[in-house]
């Protein structure tokens, strides 16, 4: 077992760091921690103002656009997305893990196709901030 006290000191560490998360297993516990404001999806923590940002596999897996127990329809250039929304699913062997948006965006790029072997790291989706597609969109409105 590990102690709270240990716990508050591996937060602490994590914050001062800049780490998003850890796992940490014992003979008899399992810790996972996550710090706030930190991206969990696999993709780099990358400030809202860039033009877009990535999201990446965070284990090496099959990718699956949709759950095989759910008839959900692929997302598709051009979809918003809301932070937290599902993007997909990373597969390796009967453990499906979801591939979340860290924040609301749009679609720019698919890497990658359904069914396909991922690894570690790779690059899943570009997406680009909401705040810049309301920027944009109003833009256009204003030329017009």
């Amino acid at each position: 077992m590990i102690a709270i006290n240990d716990i508050r000191q591996i937060a602490r560490q994590m914050q001062n760091s800049g780490l998003g998360k850890i796992e940490i297993n014992g003979k008899d516990f399992s810790l996972r921690l996550r710090c706030e404001g930190k991206d969990f999806s696999g993709s780099e923590n990358q400030p809202r103002s860039q033009t877009s940002f990535t999201v990446k596999a965070a284990v090496k897996g099959q990718f699956w656009a949709s759950h095989p127990m759910q008839e959900k329809s692929a997302l598709a250039r051009g979809a918003q997305v809301k932070a937290g929304d599902c993007l997909g699913f990373l597969q390796t062997g009967d453990l499906m893990t979801p591939i979340r948006s860290p924040q609301d965006g749009e679609i720019r790029v698919l890497n990658v196709a359904n069914g396909e072997q991922v690894g570690r790291g790779r690059v899943l989706f570009t997406l680009q901030p909401a705040a810049q597609t309301v920027r944009h969109e109003e833009a256009e409105h204003a030329l017009y």
